[in-house]
């Protein structure tokens, strides 16, 4: 698993997180301001070829991924999952982003309450222990999955607010 996630990340302190991700997104975005709406800030492509719109949709995508392992895991035995569960160079996500950015955000909170959801059904404390087999990679636990959905979070939040930071100064 190639997940920079701190590994004192308690699954307690993921879900604060994971709740708190919605609201620190929109933020990121209320903060821009300025002559041009935020829509179209959040819609320009900035320095690294990607929109922070972009961003938020590529985030969302990926906790859908990782909820889905996080419940193969937990509830199912000898599931397999995909490699782009550890490995994120293969977390591509070829489908545009909602058109709206209000939209975006939405779906990022929806998918956070999803995965908050699925950590409440988990039962006991030897639950974050099971793993799983990653096509190609290994195993994976289910601490380690919502390790990495909270650090793809942290890591869009910072992406996003970077660049929305530079097409600011853009003409």
């Amino acid at each position: 698993m190639t997940s920079h996630a701190s590994p004192g990340l308690s699954p307690i302190d993921a879900v604060a997180a994971l709740r708190s991700f919605p609201r620190r997104y929109r933020e990121v975005f209320a903060s821009i301001g300025g002559d041009d709406s935020t829509e179209a800030l959040a819609a320009r492509i900035g320095p690294d070829g990607q929109s922070a719109a972009g961003v938020v949709s590529n985030v969302t995508r990926t906790w859908v991924l990782l909820a889905e392992a996080l419940r193969q895991i937990v509830f199912t035995d000898g599931a397999v999952l995909h490699p782009a569960v550890s490995d994120p160079a293969q977390r591509s996500w070829d489908a545009g982003h909602p058109e709206a950015l209000e939209d975006a955000l939405t779906l990022l909170g929806h998918e956070a309450d999803a995965i908050v959801d699925l950590v409440g059904r988990v039962t006991t404390a030897s639950d974050w222990s099971r793993s799983t087999t990653v096509a190609g990679d290994g195993t994976v636990t289910a601490l380690d999955v919502l390790r990495d959905a909270v650090q793809n979070g942290a890591d869009g939040l910072e992406r996003a607010d970077t660049i929305l930071r530079a097409v600011r100064g853009q003409a």
